[in-house]
């Protein structure tokens, strides 16, 4: 990552403080910067590690969004986790902003800022993230990239240094709303050992987005099995993704 960009995304966390958690990229999605002005928007999603020693650990994330304007969303969010054994239990509430930025010009990238800030509970961090959103459609084809940046809140001293991340997603549209494509998210590193070789989990998606007759709700889902890279591959040999959405115009 140049330096500039550096700077950009540690800039973006003087704007708004935000959610850290135990596995930094197992909670995360794909996000695209557009807003849906007066849309009610419910997800869940949950990730599983798969085999390694990290095999069974689990986090879970509901989260309900509301357009309150042509260029910004708000939204309630509740993270749980489990690790190898044990049961699901809560790990972090906070509130979370999408506001949209506008299109580059002659690239046609559209591009967003997301800011969390969450508060832990049951022992899980609180932190502060944000996200540059990017995102570009031509024909069927959609690609999506978010540079994500996370520092803990209230660290002890030395402890509370960021995090550097990023979630990427391309997909074709097929058959009807179905899409079919790849993603990944991996990490670039943190403020003690940037760059370098680092981790990831890369794998096939499928993603579907409709509305039921006569239903005024739309849904969309989305499924992906992740392999893990580099040395994220200590941790677990894989990673099950699904996630369910509801969208409800008022």
């Amino acid at each position: 990552m140049k330096p500039s960009l550096r700077r950009l995304l540690q800039g973006l966390l003087v704007l708004f403080p935000v959610a850290a958690h135990a596995d930094p990229r197992l909670d995360e999605k794909v996000y695209d910067p557009y807003v849906l002005k007066g849309v009610w928007e419910l997800e869940g999603r949950t990730a599983r590690e798969i085999g390694g020693p990290m095999a069974g650990a689990t986090t879970s994330v509901l989260e309900a969004e509301y357009g309150v304007s042509d260029r910004v969303s708000l939204a309630v969010v509740a993270g749980f986790a489990r690790d190898t054994s044990g049961p699901l239990a809560a790990e972090s509430v906070g509130v979370e902003a999408r506001v949209y930025l506008g299109q580059i010009p002659r690239l046609g990238i559209d591009t967003g800022l997301y800011l969390e800030a969450g508060r832990g509970v049951n022992g899980g961090e609180s932190a502060a993230e944000a996200k540059l959103l990017l995102a570009k459609t031509s024909g069927r084809f959609q690609g999506r990239l978010n540079l994500i940046v996370e520092r803990p809140i209230g660290a002890p001293s030395g402890e509370g240094y960021a995090t550097y991340g990023y979630a990427v997603s391309a997909t074709w549209r097929t058959i009807g709303a179905l899409r079919l494509g790849a993603e990944a998210f991996g990490d670039f590193g943190s403020d003690r050992a940037f760059l370098g070789r680092q981790g990831a989990y890369v794998g096939p998606q499928v993603k579907w987005k409709g509305r039921p007759r006569r239903s005024p709700v739309e849904i969309e889902i989305d499924a992906g099995w992740l392999a893990a890279v580099g040395t994220d591959r200590r941790e677990a040999a894989s990673q099950v993704r699904f996630s369910i959405e509801f969208e409800r115009r008022f």
